[in-house]
């Protein structure tokens, strides 16, 4: 069941819409018309309780003003672009440094704050669109759809298509904080995480890789087999790797759409597992979250309560030749597809 109900309106007056999805087997999502927000995911635990799963916040106004990207769709260009500029057929385009001299997620013209329309919405799914003017210094306009499906077995579909008009750059993801406990739970220490990858792109202490891609074996970047995530994080802070938590691109293991990783509470039994096929993830740990403001339902975000599986291409990719290729050409179209997959296990 899709239900589409007013949240708001934009500064110039445009509604902004939340879709209800419910499978009416426990199973509940909300997403925004603005920036294509993932407000919530009701999901149940061990006992049947149900509880919301996501970060977010409780109106459009504090959504507005969230410099996080909370739940959003990034785009054109997710993730980091060094020095803020790429060439493309002997063009130099130069972005928006908005991180410490590079562009992060598109800077200021990126999807999280711009109203999609509701294209259409069926029984079990929701399709918003976006026309990108390129405003934000990438080439020609960009045609961007985005469909959300819940399905019966609980698996949140996100289904991505950039249909562009001039040769550029596209890598759309999503931004989701999890919090399997529940979104106002202040802890994720003691959750298990797995990631599905042999190799991640070494990257330097800002974020930008050096192009190499290095073995995670020995490293505390080695999360092929689960474990507590509180552990991983304190393995990290003694390493050259530490970035006050993980925010780091992992080569997914594999080709075609295939499990990326999991995640698993035990307190509540939640399990999730996300599958995509992209070519990497960056796993990052909500390392700037402080605990000061008030989110939805008055909950408090402290440092590291929640976790993101962002699937996507490799960062910097249209800087560096051998990573795969973000540019989608004249005319043509970039689709990506990735799930959360809800389920319980004790």
């Amino acid at each position: 069941m899709c239900e589409k109900i007013l949240f708001g309106t934009m500064p110039d007056g445009e509604p902004v819409y939340l879709c209800r999805l419910d499978n009416r087997r426990g199973t509940r999502a909300e997403i925004l018309s603005l920036g294509g927000i993932i407000r919530g995911i009701w999901t149940v635990d061990r006992n049947g309780n149900t509880a919301d799963v996501v970060l977010g916040q409780d109106n459009l106004q504090a959504y507005l003003e969230n410099p996080s990207c909370s739940g959003a769709v990034i785009g054109r260009v997710a993730n980091r672009i060094s020095g803020g500029r790429f060439t493309l057929s002997d063009r130099e385009y130069r972005l928006e440094q908005n991180d410490r001299g590079n562009c992060l997620h598109s800077g200021s013209g990126n999807y999280a704050a711009r109203n999609f329309k509701v294209e259409e919405s069926g029984e079990d799914e929701v399709v918003l669109s976006l026309r990108d003017a390129g405003k934000d210094g990438f080439p020609g306009e960009a045609a961007v759809t985005v469909r959300y499906q819940l399905t019966e077995d609980h698996t949140l579909r996100v289904a991505y298509r950039a249909d562009v008009s001039e040769a550029t750059p596209v890598n759309l993801t999503n931004h989701c904080y999890f919090n399997l406990g529940g979104h106002g739970r202040p802890e994720t220490g003691d959750h298990t995480v797995m990631i599905r990858a042999d190799y991640y792109t070494a990257a330097d202490e800002n974020c930008i890789p050096t192009g190499e891609i290095l073995q995670v074996e020995g490293t505390p970047l080695d999360l092929r087999q689960a474990r507590p995530l509180g552990e991983a994080i304190e393995e990290l802070s003694e390493s050259r790797w530490d970035y006050g938590g993980f925010d780091h691109n992992y080569v997914i293991a594999g080709r075609g759409f295939r499990l990326a990783a999991a995640a698993w509470d035990p307190g509540s039994g939640r399990k999730l597992e996300v599958y995509t096929d992209a070519p990497g993830m960056q796993f990052y740990t909500a390392n700037h979250l402080n605990g000061v403001s008030k989110n939805k339902e008055g909950a408090s975000y402290p440092k590291h309560c929640a976790y993101c599986f962002e699937t996507q291409n490799f960062p910097d990719a249209v800087n560096i030749g051998h990573f795969p290729n973000p540019i989608v050409m004249e005319g043509g179209s970039m689709v990506t597809l990735t799930e959360f997959r809800f389920s319980v296990a004790d």
